[in-house]
């Protein structure tokens, strides 16, 4: 009996808390704590491993706090962004703190929490900690939320566990690694695709660095953080190995579909197991994956367009260091899924088209699906919006899917978020302009940005992605500090940044004004 009145009065405590501070805000304020205290780590010299203690003396890497929170920030949103090469200049410390932020910023910390305390303790979900969940990773139905956290990390861990051993093994026997000091070494060539890592990151045979480049990947891919730590070039030097890309491609799309897809999809298989037709897959599954096949379908043509097109030398497909043709194409293939959140990379996006480059923007400010760890306006958001364009042409007053009527205030929801959504890119492009050193490369030896990198540098903090052209190093403290708010807001939601700012609570409205239509169009 004082146990239960001890848990009514923490309840209590808790909701007297609450009603000062909302919802999203305390989710806010929590992951900026934890992203400073991560930071903090990374600024320490503990997790600095000895090649950036000798490049910083030489002069070679320059890394201040900034870097360490820009860092931190981008592994607790599950961006991937970078301004060094975090598999040469952290050691197994530092990258132990980034893989654990990609962990907690992906599961989602306070889902994480009610999840060990349910399945290891058997503890009571309290209303704060249902409202929290929700908002987190939850769904629409407050009463869903406590299944639907069971099933979906229990799901994400058991794929988890099954990666890593995959992606151990992949490293530890694959033939295919590009590692030579030589072919690494080379002068760098701007125009020139080189993949080679240094023998000293090759995983073969060594089963201990295998594990944690197992480990490490399976974490990153899973959470769609796209950060990695073989070298400086992401996936290149694996850009043959085709099973560690399809078991990266998979991981992506389970850690990126979202948790009530994942729980809908388990009841749907549960009510085959058990003979059950009643049961049926609800709308947001089923626009979440008909979007995704779409988008990325439209997504692979425009892309294959572009570079067959091509007629400059120093393009992607025009270059044999990539490859045969089958090799360019599942390149591209990979490349166009990545977008989706993840951020690998196996070429090197300079290399693309301009038109190649601004339809990857494009996928990456779509992002992937609400309630997972993509960000970008999400493609729920694109598919009501074409729904309703097709409404509009066929004359309906309603917006239809698979049979079901979308509500109204859906639509403006949709509606209002991809107009912030482009907001927030063009001003981040044009502030970011200033923030970065444009005219780095006049020389040939460098490479030469222009505000079309600016803008998929963005796009790409924007969607969670992490994928870049390059330009992430030579952004100055105001460059970072813009991609971070990009991150934040890509990992929260447009909707629920809103709210930190705003006020959630719903005011009664005790008059309405006279309608009248306007002409638009």
């Amino acid at each position: 009996m004082q146990k239960e009145q001890k848990r009514i009065r923490r309840e209590n405590w808790f909701l007297r808390i609450f009603k000062k501070i909302s919802i999203i805000k305390y989710i806010f304020l929590i992951y900026i704590l934890i992203t400073i205290l991560i930071s903090l780590f990374l600024f320490w010299p503990i997790t600095h491993s000895q090649y950036l203690k000798e490049h910083m003396s030489m002069g070679k890497i320059k890394f201040n706090y900034s870097d360490a929170f820009f860092i931190a920030a981008s592994a607790f949103s599950d961006t991937g962004l970078s301004t060094i090469p975090i598999g040469l200049c952290f050691n197994q410390f530092g990258q132990a703190l980034i893989a654990i932020s990609m962990l907690l910023g992906g599961f989602g910390i306070f889902t994480l929490k009610i999840y060990v305390l349910q399945t290891i303790f058997g503890t009571k979900l309290s209303v704060f900690d249902s409202q929290i969940t929700q908002v987190e990773r939850g769904s629409h139905n407050i009463g869903q939320t406590k299944k639907i956290i069971k099933i979906s990390i229990t799901t994400l861990l058991i794929t988890l566990l099954i990666t890593s051993f995959i992606f151990t093994i992949i490293f530890y026997t694959s033939p295919y690694g590009k590692f030579d000091n030589q072919e690494a070494l080379k002068p760098y060539n701007p125009f020139i695709f080189n993949p080679y890592e240094e023998m000293s990151q090759n995983p073969k045979g060594d089963f201990q660095k295998s594990l944690r480049y197992g480990i490490f990947h399976a974490i990153s891919s899973l959470n769609n953080a796209g950060f990695d730590i073989i070298g400086q070039k992401s996936l290149a030097p694996y850009n043959e190995e085709y099973a560690l890309q399809i078991f990266t491609l998979l991981s992506i799309f389970i850690g990126g579909i979202g948790y009530p897809v994942i729980y809908d999809i388990y009841r749907k298989i549960k009510s085959f197991s058990k003979h059950e037709t009643t049961y049926r897959i609800t709308l947001f599954t089923k626009l979440t994956l008909v979007t995704y096949l779409i988008v990325t379908a439209i997504g692979l043509l425009f892309t294959f367009t572009f570079e067959l097109s091509s007629k400059n030398e120093h393009s992607f497909w025009k270059q044999q260091s990539y490859g045969n043709n089958w090799a360019k194409t599942f390149a591209i293939y990979f490349q166009t899924k990545s977008t989706r959140s993840a951020g690998f990379a196996t070429i090197d996006y300079y290399h693309f088209t301009k038109q190649s480059l601004v339809i990857h923007s494009i996928l990456m400010f779509i992002g992937f699906s609400p309630a997972s760890t993509a960000g970008g306006i999400r493609n729920i958001t694109v598919s009501i919006l074409f729904l309703s364009a097709i409404s509009m042409i066929l004359g309906r007053k309603s917006v239809f899917a698979f049979k079901r009527q979308i509500g109204k205030q859906t639509l403006i929801k949709a509606i209002n978020i991809f107009t912030i959504g482009i907001i927030i890119v063009i001003l981040g492009t044009l502030l970011g302009a200033s923030a970065a050193n444009l005219n780095e490369g006049f020389d040939d030896s460098q490479k030469q940005f222009n505000m079309l990198h600016i803008l998929f540098e963005i796009c790409s903090a924007f969607g969670s992605s992490g994928l870049s052209t390059g330009i992430t190093p030579n952004m100055n403290a105001w460059g970072k500090l813009i991609l971070i708010i990009c991150m934040i807001i890509g990992q929260l939601g447009i909707q629920q940044t809103i709210l930190i700012w705003g006020n959630n609570r719903k005011k009664t409205e005790y008059y309405q004004y006279i309608y009248e239509d306007v002409a638009i169009g």
